[in-house]
């Protein structure tokens, strides 16, 4: 990366997506704010993560998170602002949404 670049982005940081929020319990919220992911947990016990769909229809996504679940997320985080989770998230309907949590960033993935 050039001088430039590396300058412009320390002065100027992209802000995330997605910040990242924890609540107490097995579930997360019902009502959930754009922009934000809301991690559902007991203990260190993590079990939903949950977040509006980042096309904009606002329809509302919970990933399992816990270890018993057939399909399961694993989410990875140094800080609120840059939590990453995997596999990629596929609506499979509705807006058939397909996309990564990257560093707090929505990465689209090409159809």
């Amino acid at each position: 990366m050039n001088i430039f670049k590396r300058l412009w982005r320390r002065i100027f940081p992209r802000r995330p997506d997605l910040e990242l929020s924890f609540v107490e319990g097995d579930t997360p919220p019902e009502n959930l704010s754009p922009g934000h992911l809301v991690v559902a947990k007991e203990g260190d016990e993590l079990w939903a993560a949950a977040l509006l769909c980042p096309c904009g229809c606002g329809e509302r996504i919970e990933l399992a998170l816990i270890d018993a679940a057939n399909t399961k997320w694993h989410l990875v985080s140094k800080d609120r602002l840059s939590p990453t989770l995997h596999p990629s998230v596929w609506r499979k309907t509705g807006c058939r949404s397909h996309f990564w949590v990257r560093s707090g960033k929505i990465v689209w993935c090409a159809e």
